[in-house]
């Protein structure tokens, strides 16, 4: 294991002289072996390491003793040990996802905000083993090149020092070193997807071939570096298609082309990554001409001839003449906008917005300062010189060059949402709060404004 770790350290440059690193700590084998491995290079690159443990709050009892043997296995080795502790069930059952999904965000959280602290690096444990079986889950779902790229020896500030081991070498190491680790019950159910591949679908593969983790590595390494190129080419047609807006920038390149590069310009123009049979649906109608596809989260994009136009279902509505001035009091129960768009109103206080922050992106673009907002603010549409002040820009701009700079849709534009306040724009669905409404650190109360 050992060379193997260090080979993974030099091949991808995983550290420098002096780093800090945060080691994610479970208490089972490959995290106590990465622990136990990066301390014997501490001296040899000065490393500040400390461990972060997260107690799930999922197996009662097991979750105890695992953080009690990481914190003993941490002072034996002379590691800062922190210890968090997150309810995960609530957490999944408030947000929707699976429980293996959420602990894995929630986890990747606490570890960014540990690095932040020091400006320091993150270690997980992810192994040989444990990127061939996401390479498998991939494949039964249904995946692209992307998908067969398996688990990034470095992703950002996040290394994988254990990435070229096989399970069975990790387990070695810690009988040779005489580490004691845990055993996540879990781990041997077969009720979860990835158990299924790792205790019955590698056992057979290896039977056919006893060399198949490092046949899948091979497999991964070509995936990564052909999906790089692919990746940079649809980069290069997604950023002159953004300058341009022409439809046949996608259309004259190759279609592996096509596809990521439309993938590009969803996430940029709705934020949504489109599905596989949206993205052909895509290219056929480019094909054509002409017709339009019903996206996640009721986005539709349209092609007519050599332009593309990104918009909401409900934004196909005409607006009635006699609704050009519509408007409607922030504090109105009901509020339901010409186009069929529901605004909530959410007054929290500070701790509330906190919770909602841990779960949630992008909060900060749809908060305000309560204390900021009069009572007899309103929502309404853009008017002729309506001028604006983003929080954090240092500058005023009109509507009409904003949403030039932002590349918003003409078709959107009279229907993007504004909260006016005291005779100004505090708020742009979409855009952000005014300069002066930000939700600052002296902030006690908070309107959360959400669209649907």
């Amino acid at each position: 294991m050992n060379i193997k770790c260090r080979l993974a350290i030099e091949k991808y440059s995983m550290l420098s002289h002096g780093d800090s690193i945060i080691v994610g700590l479970s208490g089972g084998a490959d995290s106590c072996a990465m622990l136990h491995f990066l301390c014997s290079l501490r001296d040899e690159f000065a490393l500040k390491i400390t461990a972060v443990h997260v107690n799930h709050m999922i197996r009662g009892a097991e979750a105890e003793r695992d953080a009690q043997a990481a914190e003993k296995f941490c002072k034996k080795l002379g590691v800062k040990f922190v210890l968090y502790e997150r309810d995960i069930p609530a957490i999944a059952a408030s947000n929707g996802k699976g429980l293996e999904e959420c602990g894995r965000s929630v986890r990747y959280e606490i570890f960014e905000q540990e690095a932040a602290k020091c400006g320091g690096k993150i270690a997980t444990a992810h192994t040989l083993s444990d990127s061939a079986e996401t390479m498998l889950f991939h494949m039964i779902r249904g995946c692209s090149l992307s998908g067969l790229k398996g688990i990034p020896p470095v992703r950002g500030n996040i290394i994988r020092p254990l990435i070229l081991c096989e399970r069975g070498e990790i387990e070695a190491y810690c009988s040779e070193h005489n580490i004691e680790y845990m055993t996540d019950s879990t781990n041997l159910s077969s009720d979860y997807a990835r158990n299924k591949i790792r205790l019955q679908i590698i056992p057979i593969m290896r039977e056919m071939n006893p060399s198949i983790l490092s046949a899948m590595s091979r497999l991964s390494e070509c995936a990564a570096e052909d999906e790089d190129y692919i990746q940079k080419e649809a980069e290069i047609v997604a950023a002159e298609y953004m300058s341009e807006c022409k439809a046949n920038m996608i259309y004259k390149v190759h279609s592996a082309v096509a596809r990521r590069a439309l993938v590009i310009i969803c996430r940029e123009r709705l934020g949504i990554i489109p599905e596989y049979r949206h993205i052909s649906a895509m290219l056929q109608c480019i094909e054509q001409g002409s017709g339009s596809v019903n996206l996640t989260g009721d986005n539709v994009i349209s092609f007519t001839g050599n332009s593309i136009a990104f918009c909401k279902k409900t934004y196909k509505l005409k607006m009635p003449a006699a609704d050009k001035l519509w408007q409607s009091s922030i504090y109105d129960k009901n509020i339901i906008t010409p186009f069929g768009q529901k605004v909530i109103i959410k007054v929290i206080d500070r701790k509330n917005y906190e919770d909602i922050c841990k779960i949630y992106k992008n909060v900060f673009q749809n908060s305000l300062d309560c204390d900021t907002i009069e009572n007899t603010s309103i929502f309404r549409f853009r008017n002729d010189g309506d001028f604006f002040s983003q929080a954090g820009r240092g500058n005023t701009k009109s509507l009409k060059k904003l949403f030039n700079e932002k590349k918003i849709p003409l078709e959107e534009r009279a229907r993007t949402l504004l909260l006016e306040s005291g005779g100004k724009l505090a708020w742009i669905c979409g855009i952000g709060p005014a300069e002066g409404c930000q939700v600052t650190d002296s902030t006690e109360k908070v309107i959360y404004i959400e669209v649907m």
